[in-house]
């Protein structure tokens, strides 16, 4: 269990079931962003509470240690995120329940274009937390390094090793795969170094070195099953390989189908091979899994296009009704307005929802969407860069593959 599986348990929690009314506050905190320099999304979420109505205690009174709580939590120092989600209510007996989650990736369902700071006082916001939880696709990144090869699990920017996949695998065979692998490398170097690089010119001693052996046939063969029970244990999806190019490449042939079809890049050695760190490894990674996540969005668009699904808001919303959709696909920047009836039912336009009650009321389909996902058993997809902008352009904001 990831430490983001962990609190979104605690978050339901303590705040899911209250029925207290509770502060959701959800702010862009990047670093890299100009407009975050010095801190400045501090004082714009500062901002943001003003503007709020008071919150009271249960005596009608201005709650200040709630306030003073959730301002201390603001300015405590941590590590650079990307978002940050902060929760605030008085839960059993009037006790003060705080909590700052400090994510690495953006959040869907969060409307940050005005100040890049959302804050509510009411109904608890945790559906974009229990969204990014309950959809995000958890990576793996296998690093094939030396006399021990490691397998991280990459979800929501976390990264935490698995120790586990490769315990059955002693010291000793560790050592001498280490000793092959550096014999080959070394084979291969050299190969490399000769003008046109062709196998032939290499000594018979060299060819002799860059054979794998019965043994390392074997290892690699437990190897790869170690890692398919792995991935199927953590519900992987998208697989990077990690080291050197002959190594990965080599190593890859051993995989079973379904494994090799998860497999989105294959990156080289981060700069400190023996001994990376979370950032070293991050670096490597994450650019191939965000293209790799930028190519299925449009490979999914494609698929609808063909199908043929359907598109803008009134037809989706209504296959989506009648349990059709199978993948609900919407833009990152979600701001499309729907109208609600008091017993859930929703339509994309004022007429459309009056087919199911006299009074709908307008309200932001980002509020709603996880609901109507969960209730009609479809699948979320949110696309950014170019399906975002085909989505908009080509399909009218909305889009969906269908069951039938």
């Amino acid at each position: 269990m990831t430490e983001l599986d962990s609190l979104t348990q605690d978050l339901q929690s303590a705040f899911g079931d209250a029925g207290a009314p509770v502060l959701s506050i959800y702010a862009d905190i990047n670093p890299a962003r100009p407009e975050n320099a010095g801190r400045a999304w501090a004082k714009r979420i500062k901002n943001a509470l003003k503007d709020l109505p008071e919150i009271r205690d249960a005596h009608g009174k201005r709650d200040t240690p709630l306030y003073d709580e959730v301002l201390a939590l603001i300015d405590e120092e941590r590590p650079a995120a990307r978002t940050l989600a902060l929760f605030a209510t008085r839960g059993l007996h009037g006790r003060l329940v705080v909590r700052r989650i400090d994510l690495q990736v953006d959040l869907p369902v969060v409307d940050l274009a005005q100040g890049r700071v959302e804050a509510r006082w009411g109904e608890p916001y945790l559906t974009p937390i229990f969204f990014a939880a309950d959809e995000y696709e958890r990576g793996g990144v296998l690093h094939l390094e030396g006399a021990k090869w490691r397998f991280y699990e990459l979800f929501l920017g976390e990264l935490r090793e698995d120790t586990a996949v490769f315990a059955d695998i002693s010291a000793d065979e560790w050592r001498e795969l280490k000793d092959l692998a550096e014999r080959i490398e070394n084979a291969a170097a050299l190969r490399r170094a000769h003008t046109g690089g062709s196998f032939d010119k290499l000594s018979p001693k060299e060819r002799e070195a860059a054979k794998v052996s019965t043994w390392m046939h074997k290892l690699y063969t437990r190897l790869a099953q170690a890692l398919d029970k792995t991935v199927d244990r953590l519900g992987v999806e998208r697989l990077v390989l990690m080291g050197e190019p002959w190594q990965v490449s080599h190593f890859e042939g051993y995989l079973s189908r379904g494994l090799r079809n998860r497999v989105v890049a294959r990156v080289p050695q981060p700069g400190n091979a023996s001994n990376p760190t979370p950032a070293d490894l991050l670096e490597r990674v994450t650019p191939a899994l965000e293209a790799a996540e930028r190519q299925a969005e449009l490979a999914l668009l494609e698929r609808i296009k063909e199908q043929p699904g359907v598109w803008g808001l009134d037809p989706v919303l209504d296959a989506l009704q009648l349990g059709r959709v199978e993948t609900l696909v919407l833009p990152w920047a979600l701001d499309a307005r729907i109208w609600r009836c008091p017993e859930g039912a929703v339509g994309g336009t004022a007429e459309m929802a009056k087919l199911f009650c006299d009074q709908p009321q307008e309200v932001a389909l980002r509020d709603h969407v996880w609901q109507l996902a969960r209730d009609f058993g479809a699948r979320l997809e949110f696309v950014r860069g170019e399906a975002e902008a085909r989505v908009l352009r080509d399909f009218q904001g909305a889009a969906a593959s269908l069951r039938w």
